[in-house]
């Protein structure tokens, strides 16, 4: 017999399921067999004592009077720090709360003996080494949502200010000038925008864009159509999208996927009028590169808020008369600086007081005991997602996660949200076990559990469906020895794959000479093999090869792997 679950996103008095219900507007239900809380249990008697905190960057005042008010808290007020001047204070410290001003280094955080949590006043934390903090049992928090409209509007901000040559004519009537004819600007309505990531803050642009008559493109690879068609996208590649669009607006987060997502090549497929602009994160768009697409007339103009360095140095842009720039200003509006500052401050408060985790974004909100009698099975779940999220072609629909056999565990949901998290990391800047079902929920991804009664092959056994708009895949794994995760088939063959680090999964016909030319072209490229399990359907169908590698395997290299007769499908899968 199969029971079949349908998870509601979280559960009742969850911080997560109030945000859920405020933007949907609808009941979310309590599952009493979940976890009661989204709680972790800390050391408490390690934070019970006056806990300090160091607040950075000019956080609003309501903010700063959350700690002040809050009972036994002592709170230091500071400017922006450098890395030296961090690393000779913080290890007084035991939350600290930063905006983008300062970088909290891996190098800071060693001094950090004392520190249990860092708010982040804001959504993206690429200015916080989570890795470093997670290795030192520091939460790390964010705020996500805050900043939407503000970044919203800023785009539309920069946007017509490019359209219009509002700076440029601004400065030429400060210098008594009268230009009228020189600065003759573009209309908007009837133009075609192309958004580029279309989370909170793309959909939002999308929502306004269409109310100044836009045509309206999107580039999201998770995005699928059922959402594009709600919120009245065309849903695009992003070289269609840019061959189109009279602007580009970038929304994406910042990840290995993403940095320099646009570069000289991606420029030259855009129209000689186009414009760009940048609101999300510096990286998106190669700057030396962009810088000479202006100065070629390649694109008609950019728009920038964000940089790869900021305080931005080297600056490829000045002098430049078809460029508009603002120093990060996209969240600086007082109500979103009010949002985030008061929402943090309040997060950090309850962690410290209670051990109550809310929008983490480095750890899942399990408490300890709990955590370490699943760590198996949640780091089996998190890696078959990320397997999946880097394997299967096409744009995701909806995510099916069967458990069969005798996990040893009543409440599956913590492992569920483990895959899901999984599938998420490799496409967006910041995601958790909270985060992770409302993420999907935006892009229109459906997710379920089943359970089902034990598999002869197996004690147990996780498989991880995924419909795509181009079919199903499916990925399956299991514990050996309860504690190695395993792959132990895909798409319907068996293989029993190590599921750890670096492989090349390849999806070829069974035919003589195809493996040994994979594994030579390998070879030759110097990437050194340190495992390799195969299977097949039938003698003569389809065959599955997953090599585990020493080394990276460069796209060069793949695309070789991929020309090689007989190979249908290969990817490179990283967990």
């Amino acid at each position: 017999m199969v029971f079949l679950t349908v998870r509601p996103l979280l559960y009742e008095g969850d911080y997560a399921a109030e945000l859920i219900r405020a933007e949907y507007q609808e009941p979310v239900f309590p599952d009493t067999s979940l976890l009661q809380r989204n709680e972790c249990v800390p050391d408490l008697g390690a934070i019970a004592s006056m806990p300090k905190i160091l607040a950075l960057d000019n956080l609003s005042e309501l903010g700063l009077n959350i700690f002040r008010e809050a009972d036994g808290f002592e709170l230091d007020v500071k400017p922006p720090q450098s890395n030296e001047e961090l690393m000779a204070i913080i290890g007084d410290y035991d939350g600290l709360v930063v905006r983008s001003g300062t970088k909290v280094t891996a190098e800071a955080l060693e001094k950090a003996d004392k520190l249990k949590v860092i708010g982040r006043a804001g959504v993206g934390t690429d200015n916080i080494d989570k890795a470093a903090a997670t290795k030192r049992g520091i939460v790390v928090m964010n705020v996500p949502g805050g900043n939407t409209l503000s970044t919203c509007e800023h785009a539309f901000a920069l946007l017509f200010a490019l359209c219009r040559n509002v700076p440029a004519a601004h400065d030429s009537m400060m210098e008594g000038r009268w230009d009228r004819k020189k600065f003759n600007g573009m209309e908007v309505f009837g133009k075609t925008l192309g958004i580029v990531g279309v989370g909170r803050i793309g959909g939002e642009v999308a929502k306004r864009a269409q109310a100044f008559g836009m045509n309206v493109l999107a580039f999201d690879p998770i995005l699928n159509e059922l959402k594009a068609e709600s919120l009245g996208v065309e849903l695009v590649e992003l070289e269609d999208l840019l061959r189109r669009s009279d602007i580009v607006s970038l929304h994406a987060p910042k990840t290995d996927k993403t940095n320099n997502m646009i570069a000289a090549d991606q420029l030259k497929l855009m129209k000689p009028s186009a414009l760009i602009v940048n609101c999300a994160r510096g990286g998106l768009v190669n700057e030396a590169d962009l810088a000479e697409a202006l100065k070629n007339k390649t694109i008609a103009g950019a728009a920038l808020d964000v940089y790869t360095s900021e305080p931005f140095e080297d600056n490829p842009f000045i002098g430049l008369d078809n460029v508009v720039t603002t120093p990060h200003l996209a969240a600086s509006t007082d109500e979103a600086q009010l949002t985030v500052a008061v929402d943090v401050a309040k997060q950090m408060v309850e962690y410290i007081d209670t051990g109550a985790i809310v929008n983490a974004v480095n750890v899942p909100s399990l408490d300890a005991e709990t955590r370490a009698q699943l760590q198996p099975l949640l780091s089996l779940g998190e890696r078959l997602g990320r397997f999946q999220s880097q394997f299967l072609e096409g744009r995701p629909k909806s995510i099916e996660i069967a458990y069969s056999g005798e996990l040893g565990v009543t409440d599956t949901y913590p492992v569920t949200a483990a895959v899901l998290t999984g599938f998420l990391e490799p496409m967006v800047e910041s995601v958790n076990v909270v985060s992770a079902p409302s993420l999907l929920a935006d892009h229109g991804i459906d997710f379920s559990e089943t359970r089902s009664a034990l598999k002869a092959d197996y004690a147990f056994q996780i498989s991880v469906r995924v419909e795509t708009d181009q079919g199903c895949h499916e990925v399956a794994g299991t514990l050996l020895n309860s504690t190695q995760p395993r792959v132990c088939s895909i798409n319907g063959i068996r293989v029993d794959v190590e599921l750890e680090g670096r492989m090349v999964v390849c999806v070829n016909e069974d035919k003589p000479l195809t493996l040994g030319r994979v594994t030579s072209a390998l070879g030759e490229a110097g990437v050194n093999i340190a495992n390799l399990a195969l299977g097949r359907s039938a003698q003569g169908a389809s065959a599955t090869t997953v090599i585990n590698v020493d080394s990276p395997v460069s796209d060069a290299v793949l695309e070789t792997v991929r020309q090689i007769p007989n190979v249908l499908h290969a990817r490179v899968v990283e967990v």
